[in-house]
Parts: structure tokens; C-alpha cells; sequence
């Protein structure tokens, strides 16, 4: 009885060897293995509140907020699509009171989603933080092009607030789009970061922490 087990056993063993080998050579394959040639980018950008109140971010603005210089007043996104990943914000302590707030909406337009608002609230010298997650079910949370829908509303952003965005970028065949707010006095050629609300570096109330801003 063992000697057959252990013969069992060892034929076993000698075929799965034998389809590793076949597994390895090449033209085992009936075709080349599919690929993917769209470029994904994950990328976490900051930006600083310089005027306190609401404001409405669009996935427009989000593709905007970085662009490369075709000449010094034209510039076009780097991106054709993007896909929230979170929003974090942050207060400055003060002695009083101070709410963060950041809402997904659950419906834009005809398009109904799954909306929600996270806020958090100062007390005394702790400043309020909150990471905001869309739901997969938001429009945030799924690819969009340049449009003028809210990807998500700043309900509470008092003065000095830090707001670092997280956002999943990726190409595709449509072509170029240029920047709503056209960039004065670029350099062809050049990459740059704009405000969170597309506005270029001289009039956005949110401008983004980076050396390079048009």
C-alpha cells in the first residue's frame, strides 16, 4: 500500500513539474497577454484657504489644478480623467470655535449617487481635522472628464485652512483639454499647479503649496 502511495506520489509531483516547464516556454501562450496603455497617476495635492466661506469644487477644476504650458497664455490639462480618493482639511487652533466641513453630493442633476458631509469641530487649541471619503456609488468616487458637476463642496473652510486633496488621474484617446482660466506670462513646455478652484495663482482663494503656480 505505501509503496503504491509514494508511487502515486511521485507522478504526481512529475506532472505538475512537467506543466511548469510547458507553463515557462515561450509560445506557450496562444497570444500575446492583454495590456493596459493608459497612464494612472495617484497624486496628493495641497492648497491653503485665503478667504474663509464655502466653496464648490468641480472634477473641471481638479483636472485644472495641474497643466502643462503651450505658450504663455494657453495651457492644457494633463489628464482627460480623475477620481476623488479622499479630502483632507485641516484648521488653525484658535481660542474659540471652528468648523471643517466637506460635502459629496448625492445627486447631480438627473444623476442621483450616494451623497454625504463629514465635519468636525475646534475646542479650544486642537485644530479640526477630518479625511472625507466619497462613496463608491458618488460621482467622486467613479472616473469623470472635464465637466462643470461638483465633485465635492468645502461646506466649512474658515481662513488659513490646509486642504490636501488625493486624487487618481488617467489618460485616455480623447484630446487635449485646455485650462478654463487661461495662465499669464507661462513658459512653453513648463508643468504647473493652480488653485483648487481653477483660478489661476493671482486671483484663486485656494492657492496650491508648490514651486511651480500660473
Amino acid at each position: 500500500m505505501s509503496s503504491k502511495k509514494n508511487g502515486r506520489g511521485r507522478a504526481k509531483g512529475g506532472n505538475r513539474r512537467k506543466m511548469r516547464q510547458q507553463d515557462a516556454t515561450p509560445g506557450a501562450f496562444p497570444h500575446p497577454p492583454p495590456i493596459h496603455n493608459q497612464i494612472t497617476h495617484h497624486q496628493r495635492m495641497r492648497f491653503r484657504c485665503t478667504t474663509a466661506g464655502s466653496q464648490a469644487v468641480t472634477f473641471a477644476n481638479l483636472l485644472d489644478s495641474m497643466f502643462v504650458a503651450t505658450t504663455a497664455v494657453t495651457g492644457f490639462d494633463l489628464w482627460d480623467a480623475v477620481r476623488v480618493n479622499f479630502v483632507e482639511m485641516w484648521s488653525v487652533p484658535t481660542s474659540g470655535t471652528t468648523t471643517v466641513s466637506v460635502d459629496f453630493p448625492g445627486q447631480l442633476g438627473v444623476a442621483a449617487g450616494d451623497g454625504q458631509i463629514t465635519s468636525d469641530t475646534s475646542i479650544g487649541l486642537s485644530p479640526a481635522h477630518i479625511v472625507a471619503r466619497p462613496s463608491r456609488f458618488s460621482a467622486a468616487g467613479q472616473w469623470q472628464g472635464t465637466n462643470a458637476m461638483v465633485a465635492f463642496t468645502l461646506l466649512g473652510c474658515p481662513q488659513d485652512a490646509v486642504i490636501d486633496v488625493s486624487c487618481t488621474f488617467r489618460n485616455s484617446s480623447v484630446g487635449p483639454q485646455s485650462v478654463a482660466v487661461a495662465p499669464v506670462g507661462a513658459a512653453a513646455g513648463q508643468f504647473y499647479y493652480r488653485g483648487l478652484d481653477g483660478q489661476a495663482v493671482a486671483t484663486t482663494k485656494f492657492p496650491a503649496v508648490a514651486n511651480l503656480t500660473a
